[in-house]
C-alpha cells in the first residue's frame, strides 16, 4: 500500500508539473495573438490601397492586351508555398492544413515549404519540394518574405510556372482556424470591385504602373498568409495547452481523492491491526 501511494504522489506531482507548464504556454500564445490582431489593424490600410490600386489598373479595358502576362490563367505547374509552424503543439492545424495541400497540389506543382512541420509533412506526401524556408516564433517581418517574394517572382516571369499560391491557415477567431489557398499570380480580378470614379492618369502608362505595384502585390498576399498563419498557430496552441492544463488539472483531482481515501484506509487499516492486537492480549 506505502508503495502504491508513493506512486500515486508522483503522478499527482506530474500532472501538477502539466499543469503549470501548460498554463504558461496558454499565457504565451494568448499574449503573442495580442500582438498579431494589433499589427493587422496597423497594416489593412495599406493593403487595402495597393489591393484597390491594383483593380483600379486591371478594370481598364484598354489594357487587357497587355496585362496578360499577369491577369490571364494558363494550363501548367504552379508554384506552391505551404506555411506551417516551426514548432507543434497547436493540435490539429498541422493535419488539416496538409489535407488542404494534398487536395489542391498536382503532381507537376513545385513546392516550396514554409516552416518546419510543413518541411517534416512534404516529403510524406511525395511533393516536388523545391526549396525551404523557416517560419521563426515571432511575428514575421517583411525582411522574412523578401526572399521568397524573390524567387516566386523569378519561377513566374521565367515562365517555369504559370501561377503562385500559398496554402496557410486562416484565422477567424480564437477557436476557429481554417485552410485556405490564397492564389497570388496570375492576379485575379476582382468581381466586386466598386471604382471611387475619379480618373487617374497614369504615367507612363497602366501597365508600367501595373509593373511596378506587382512586388507589393505580391507583399501583401505573402504578408497577409503569413499574419493569418502565425495568428493561428498561436490560437491553436492556446486552445491545446487549455486543454492540455484543464485535463492536467481534473488528473490531479482525481489522483488526490484516490491519495486521500488510500491514506485514509490504510490509516484505518493500521487502527484495527493495533485495536485486534491490544484486544489479543
Amino acid at each position: 500500500m506505502a508503495q502504491n501511494l508513493q506512486q500515486i504522489k508522483k503522478r499527482i506531482k506530474t500532472s501538477q508539473n502539466i499543469f503549470q507548464i501548460a498554463k504558461a504556454m496558454e499565457m504565451i500564445a494568448t499574449s503573442k495573438i495580442r500582438k498579431a490582431q494589433l499589427s493587422v489593424e496597423r497594416y489593412n490600410p495599406f493593403a487595402k490601397k495597393i489591393i484597390y490600386i491594383v483593380n483600379k489598373i486591371l478594370a481598364d479595358k484598354d489594357l487587357d492586351e497587355g496585362i496578360e502576362k499577369y491577369a490571364s490563367k494558363r494550363n501548367g505547374a504552379k508554384l506552391v508555398f505551404i506555411v506551417a509552424p516551426d514548432k507543434g503543439l497547436c493540435g490539429g492545424l498541422v493535419v488539416n492544413l496538409f489535407k488542404k495541400a494534398v487536395s489542391y497540389i498536382k503532381p507537376d506543382d513545385f513546392v516550396i515549404t514554409v516552416g518546419k512541420k510543413a518541411a517534416q509533412s512534404a516529403p510524406r506526401n511525395n511533393f516536388n519540394v523545391l526549396y525551404h524556408f523557416n517560419m521563426g516564433t515571432n511575428f514575421p517581418k517583411f525582411d522574412d518574405i523578401f526572399p521568397m517574394i524573390k524567387t516566386a517572382t523569378k519561377f513566374y516571369l521565367s515562365g517555369e510556372v504559370t501561377g503562385i499560391s500559398i496554402v496557410y491557415t486562416e484565422f477567424k477567431n480564437m477557436l476557429i482556424q481554417t485552410p485556405q489557398v490564397k492564389e497570388i499570380l496570375p492576379v485575379e480580378r476582382d468581381k466586386n470591385f466598386v471604382d471611387n470614379g475619379i480618373d487617374y492618369i497614369m504615367e507612363p502608362s497602366g501597365l508600367k504602373v501595373l509593373e511596378d505595384l506587382i512586388p507589393y502585390y505580391l507583399e501583401v498576399g505573402f504578408y497577409d498568409a503569413f499574419m493569418n498563419s502565425y495568428a493561428s498557430e498561436q490560437a491553436a496552441r492556446m486552445t491545446a495547452m487549455k486543454n492540455a492544463k484543464d485535463n492536467a488539472q481534473e488528473i490531479s483531482a482525481s489522483l488526490s481523492n484516490i491519495y486521500n481515501r488510500s491514506r485514509q484506509e490504510k490509516i484505518t487499516n493500521e487502527l484495527l491491526d493495533l485495536a485486534n492486537g491490544q484486544q489479543g492480549m
